[in-house]
C-alpha cells in the first residue's frame, strides 16, 4: 500500500514545480501608455520579448530606450537611452554596474539586483504582492546615483483604463534622498500577466494610464 504522505509530496511538488516554471512576463508583448506630464499628453509604444540573453525591451516615444531585463528577478542588465538622435545614457552589468550618463562613468559594486527607473514598469511586476507587502529595493537613477527606494502596498483598487477594468495593488514607492519627499503610486494587476496599470505621484500633476496592450 502506497504511503499517502508520499502521494501529498508528489502533488505538492507537481503544483511547485508548476508554479516555478512559469515565466514572470509573458514571451512578448505589446503596449502603448498615455502620459499626462503636467498637463501635456504624450504616449510611449513598448515592446518586450523574451530571448536567450534576458527580456529584451524597447521603449518609443520622442526617445528610444533599449533594455535587457534578467529573466528571474528583472533587474536591468544593459540599458541604452537616445534622445532625438543624441546618445544620454548606457548602463550595463557584468562584475560591477557599470552606468555611463552624459560621458561620465560611475561603477557600483552591487551584489543584490539593481533596477534602472526606466524600467520600473517591468519591475514592478515581479514582486508577488500582498497587503502586508513592504521591500527595499536598490534604484538606478542615471542621473544622481543608485539610491534606496521603499515599497510598499497601500491598498487595493479596481482601475478603470482604456483597455477595461482591472483589479489592482496600489504600491506606494518612497526614494530614500533627502532632496526630494515626492511619493509614487503605481497600480499593478492582481492576475497574471500583471499589467501596470496606471502611475500618478504626490504631486498630482504627473500620471500614466495603460491603453493598448496585446
Amino acid at each position: 500500500m502506497i504511503n499517502p504522505a508520499i502521494i501529498i509530496n508528489l502533488i505538492f511538488l507537481s503544483f511547485y514545480d508548476s508554479i516555478c516554471t512559469q515565466s514572470i512576463l509573458p514571451d512578448t508583448e505589446y503596449i502603448v501608455y498615455e502620459t499626462n506630464d503636467k498637463g501635456k499628453i504624450g504616449a510611449i509604444e513598448v515592446t518586450l520579448k523574451k530571448d536567450t540573453a534576458g527580456y529584451y525591451v524597447i521603449y518609443k516615444s520622442d526617445r528610444i530606450v533599449e533594455a535587457i531585463l534578467d529573466t528571474t528577478d528583472l533587474q536591468t542588465l544593459y540599458l541604452n537611452k537616445i534622445i532625438k538622435g543624441r546618445w544620454e545614457l548606457s548602463v550595463k552589468r557584468n562584475h560591477f554596474f557599470e552606468v555611463n550618463y552624459q560621458g561620465r562613468k560611475n561603477y557600483y559594486n552591487e551584489k543584490n539586483p539593481v533596477y534602472d527607473r526606466h524600467t520600473l514598469d517591468f519591475v514592478l511586476r515581479g514582486f508577488q504582492y500582498h497587503r502586508d507587502f513592504k521591500k527595499r529595493i536598490r534604484l538606478n537613477v542615471p542621473e544622481f546615483m543608485i539610491i534606496n527606494a521603499d515599497l510598499e502596498v497601500v491598498g487595493e483598487d479596481t482601475v478603470n483604463v482604456p483597455v477595461g477594468e482591472f483589479d489592482c495593488w496600489k504600491v506606494m514607492m518612497i526614494p530614500r534622498v533627502v532632496f526630494t519627499k515626492m511619493k509614487f503610486y503605481f497600480y499593478i494587476e492582481k492576475s497574471y500577466p500583471h499589467r501596470f496599470v496606471k502611475y500618478t505621484d504626490s504631486s498630482g500633476k504627473n500620471s500614466i494610464i495603460l491603453k493598448e496592450y496585446r
